[in-house]
């Protein structure tokens, strides 16, 4: 895998994943970092090359276990954990910016508080996210998601650092690191 081109799909990953809940209270079992290893492998082609759509839904889809097409906190934080495990493995593999990138990325789940994160984002309150609640800082365009999120004109920075409290410091390191 190129960890090289992932880091602008890690920081979209991030946005998604990172909307789990800590206090769930029965789990779904957490996705293997296998799983993990293959979506970062596509997500960062798809994610530098593709209209941004087609980067969302490939996260929706892996996101989305129930298949119901919003992400509920079980679901999310399956994710999370999967995620987790799986960058914890990869740091022993990366090296300079793409391991601090990764590293930066793991703190910035670690430390966010996710259920009212979540809360943040869900609009109606019906304990579910729609893409459209979970981009609500982000407008989709043709151009890949790589290009969107370094335009601060289509990406809401400001908004989202808002949303994450004491988890922006670590964004904003994470988004200067690429």
């Amino acid at each position: 895998m190129s960890f090289g081109k992932a880091p602008a799909f890690l920081t979209a990953a991030l946005l998604a994943l990172g909307l789990a809940s800590t206090a769930v209270a029965k789990p779904p079992a957490p996705p293997g970092s296998d799983e993990f290893h293959k979506l970062v492998a596509i997500g960062s082609l798809l994610c530098t090359e593709a209209p941004a759509q087609e980067c969302v839904d490939l996260g929706w889809r892996f996101a989305d276990a129930d298949g119901d097409g919003q992400l509920d906190l079980e679901e999310v934080g399956a994710v999370r954990r999967g995620f987790l495990d799986w960058a914890a493995e990869m740091q022993g593999v990366l090296s300079g910016r793409e391991a601090m990138t990764l590293k930066l990325a793991r703190g910035l789940l670690a430390v966010v508080p996710l259920s009212p994160l979540f809360a943040l984002y869900d609009d109606d309150s019906d304990g579910k996210l729609s893409q459209a609640e979970l981009l609500a800082d982000v407008e989709l365009d043709e151009r890949p998601m790589a290009k969107i999120l370094a335009d601060g004109t289509a990406t809401d920075w400001d908004a989202i650092q808002a949303r994450l409290g004491r988890g922006a410091a670590l964004l904003r390191l994470l988004r200067a690191a690429h």
